[in-house]
């Protein structure tokens, strides 16, 4: 098992993409932050560091206290739930999600940071879930629409899968991306062709053989 700082570092890692896109977010303050937005990106900055370097104590005051300072400054409730979560505390990782989701507008890097801690839990739906509420929030994202139809592949919801594939692939011929468009196509026919060969009548008995199919369709697209 990883030494304490070496799993809080981990979860930290785990959450960098979504602290990123929450920082890059249009935020729901003016154009220049004020005082108590600064206080916060900046405690925010210091819990970081003192997570990395094992403090754990140290790092869940700082994110509170910029919590305190905003509450609606997304990233530090991000961090504060990869702590949680890094000490095994999930409960108390989903409770900080939550919060930030109450108080943060727009939030779509708490759903998603949400969602993977769910999918590390083996909560596919609810992770399925969260991620088509942050889909909501930004339909266009290539990753997460990627992750999302992942997730359905994963769950044998093949359809909505389709459907996520689908919409990579529109995005794909827009940007002129002709790599990404031909891997979304060879990925939408091969799940269109799994959800022809589904009998309505026997689908119970295979379906586990048409989710693990569609995986290994998946791990086949990733190498």
């Amino acid at each position: 098992m990883l030494p304490p700082h070496r799993r809080v570092r981990t979860a930290l890692q785990s959450a960098a993409i979504a602290l990123a896109i929450a920082s890059a977010l249009p935020a729901a303050h003016a154009e220049e932050p004020g005082w108590s937005t600064a206080q916060a990106a900046e405690l925010t900055r210091q819990a970081v560091a003192h997570a990395e370097s094992g403090d754990r104590s140290a790092a869940a005051k700082r994110f509170l206290e910029a919590i305190r300072f905003d509450p609606t400054y997304g990233p530090a409730y991000l961090g504060l739930a990869a702590l949680h979560e890094a000490s095994g505390d999930v409960v108390e990782a989903e409770r900080v999600y939550q919060m930030g989701l109450e108080r943060v507008a727009r939030f779509s890097a708490g759903h998603l940071a949400r969602a993977r801690l769910r999918k590390r839990t083996g909560r596919l739906a609810d992770a399925a879930n969260d991620l088509e509420a942050a889909r909501a929030l930004a339909p266009d994202d290539p990753a997460l629409l990627g992750e999302l139809c992942a997730t359905y592949i994963s769950l044998g919801a093949l359809p909505a899968a389709l459907d996520a594939s689908r919409r990579l692939e529109a995005l794909a011929e827009a940007r002129g991306d002709t790599g990404a468009l031909k891997e979304s196509r060879v990925r939408s026919r091969a799940l269109a062709n799994l959800i022809a060969e589904a009998d309505p009548v026997t689908a119970g008995g295979q379906e586990r053989g048409l989710v693990r199919r569609a995986i290994a369709l998946r791990a086949r697209r990733a190498r």
